[in-house]
């Protein structure tokens, strides 16, 4: 299976929450992971997103990780997923699951 991890972070590989996911990874080594750190770097998604649409359409599997720090999702997500609508990628038939610490 091939997963898209959307790393909602601002702390980006030092986050506690892609900590998990990479546990998760190590212990799943027959699936595929590809990470977006959506959190730190949605200024560049905004300017060109097409790397980002091709890392959603080639998943099986895209999984929201982010840290919740005052009960919502971190802005930069947000901004993620408003990208997401704004291009018009159809994300039918994709499992989707999400994993957040606080």
């Amino acid at each position: 299976m091939k997963i898209t991890v959307l790393n909602g972070s601002p702390k980006g590989d030092y986050s506690i929450t892609i900590q998990t996911v990479r546990f998760i990874e190590k212990h799943n080594s027959q699936h595929s992971f590809t990470y977006l750190n959506v959190g730190q770097s949605i200024k560049a998604y905004e300017k060109d997103f097409s790397g980002a649409e091709a890392a959603l359409k080639n998943a099986d599997l895209i999984l929201f990780s982010y840290p919740v720090y005052t009960f919502i999702v971190p802005s930069q997500l947000h901004r993620f997923i408003e990208l997401i609508k704004e291009s018009g990628i159809d994300l039918s038939g994709k499992y989707v699951s999400q994993i957040s610490t606080s």
